[in-house]
């Protein structure tokens, strides 16, 4: 039987309304939110549900509501699969995160597209949410406040390598850079605005299919990000890390963490380096993963696997689908239900 892979997206996956459906119909789901608004101490859910979209795609929001939707949206189905079987989820003793599922339906590994690692951090058992929601906050603030400033977009069409090329013959060295390598046709670059500008317009003469400017305020995994490292390091410091206890891949290597003590180096390089999407993938369906499930606002992140791979895609995005995905999963549920 094919392994399961939990995956998460990242900024600018944000919507207004993102997580309503879930709030409403889960208690879980809606404990989520409302720990949201206590640690932040601001009103988190009505700007997921009600907006300004402007509000929400500011980078010091849309981090902590990305966040904070994907972990409502595994609730809620931890919360159905135990109502589903029966069975509590949990005794209370485990950590929150896959070992609060039955062993069938825990997955092989778990990964997240740039901010999404932040939230398999999570799923793993490394930090718990009110400390992961704390984390990105603070990341946002320091972007917004000290960290380069630029765009991003996403380009279709053409390779990391190509989209190189035509970067390197358009701008001086470092004013753009492939941000995130996300399939076979498909990256992000980020920049300083006019250096995105001028690019986009060579990529676009040069034969991308497609140029879609980004719903964020800052460039992530961009090196001039680089200067709010040693900050949100020593900000790391005040956390205690736990060691994963599922695989998580890593954006900034394709490869899972190696041990607790590399997490924090690697969300520090996460900042200026490229988020290696494309080569996680494929570590997960080399190493059996068969079905991906994603837990966000919208298939973002499938959408990135399905250019990658052969595989079955499950998307949790708001109540509905989550007894969808229970089902889509039916042979592993199966084993729930034989114990």
């Amino acid at each position: 039987m094919a392994a399961l892979a939990f995956v998460f997206p990242g900024q600018g996956s944000q919507l207004v309304g993102m997580g309503r459906s879930v709030y409403e119909s889960s208690p879980a789901a809606r404990a989520v939110f409302e720990e949201a608004d206590r640690v932040l101490g601001y009103p988190l859910t009505r700007i997921c549900f009600e907006g300004p979209e402007e509000r929400l795609n500011d980078t010091t929001v849309a981090q902590p509501a990305v966040l904070t939707t994907s972990i409502a949206l595994f609730e809620a189905m931890v919360e159905a699969v135990s109502q589903r079987f029966g069975r509590r989820a949990t005794d209370g003793s485990e950590p929150r995160g896959v070992l609060a599922l039955p062993e069938p339906l825990r997955p092989a590994f778990v990964a997240g597209h740039s901010l999404g690692e932040f939230t398999a951090l999570v799923i793993a058992g490394v930090l718990p949410f009110s400390d992961a929601l704390r984390l990105v906050a603070q990341r946002g603030e320091l972007a917004a406040t000290r960290g380069a400033k630029g765009a991003m977009a996403a380009i279709i069409g053409m390779s990391a390598s190509e989209v190189e090329r035509v970067i390197r013959s358009t701008v001086e060295e470092g004013r753009v850079v492939v941000a995130n390598d996300n399939a076979p046709a498909q990256v992000t670059i980020a920049g300083d605005g006019e250096g995105i500008a001028l690019v986009a317009a060579a990529l676009e003469a040069g034969g991308a299919k497609k140029v879609v400017p980004l719903r964020i305020s800052a460039p992530f995994h961009f090196p001039a990000m680089g200067r709010i490292g040693e900050d949100l390091r020593a900000f790391m410091r005040t956390l205690r890390f736990r060691e994963p206890v599922v695989p998580i891949v890593a954006n900034v290597s394709g490869l899972p963490h190696p041990n607790v003590s590399a997490i924090p180096d690697a969300l520090v390089r996460h900042l200026s380096q490229r988020v290696e999407w494309l080569k996680s993938v494929r570590y997960m369906v080399e190493r059996g993963a068969g079905t991906f499930v994603e837990f966000g606002g919208g298939p973002v992140v499938n959408s990135l696997v399905k250019r990658i791979a052969d595989v079955k895609l499950v998307n949790v995005t708001d109540h509905a689908s989550i007894s969808g995905a229970i089902a889509s999963l039916k042979a592993k549920a199966a084993a729930v239900t034989a114990r």
